[in-house]
């Protein structure tokens, strides 16, 4: 079995949080729930970032969870390390 690589499943769960947070905050500035500043676009800038955050974070978190459950053809062998 393959060492787990924590500190890049850490980031992934970082990018996956701030990929969520983003998200939803952009969302709330384009919709008009939340106020935004006159130095933010209505959440356009957020609603980019959130994505680019959310999907490797969603795509990394997701593998390392079937790997975890050892599902067949998932191992933790596909994350890369960021200590090599």
């Amino acid at each position: 079995m393959p060492t787990i690589p924590w500190k890049s499943i850490l980031l992934a769960v970082i990018l996956l949080i701030l990929g969520v947070v983003g998200l939803t905050i952009g969302s709330l500035l384009k919709v008009g729930i939340l106020d935004s500043p006159d130095w933010l676009d209505k959440g356009t800038p957020l609603l980019i970032l959130g994505a680019l955050c959310f999907i490797p974070g969603s795509y990394h978190v997701a593998l390392a969870y079937y790997a975890y459950q050892e599902y067949e053809g998932y191992s933790f062998s596909h994350i890369p390390d960021l200590d090599d």
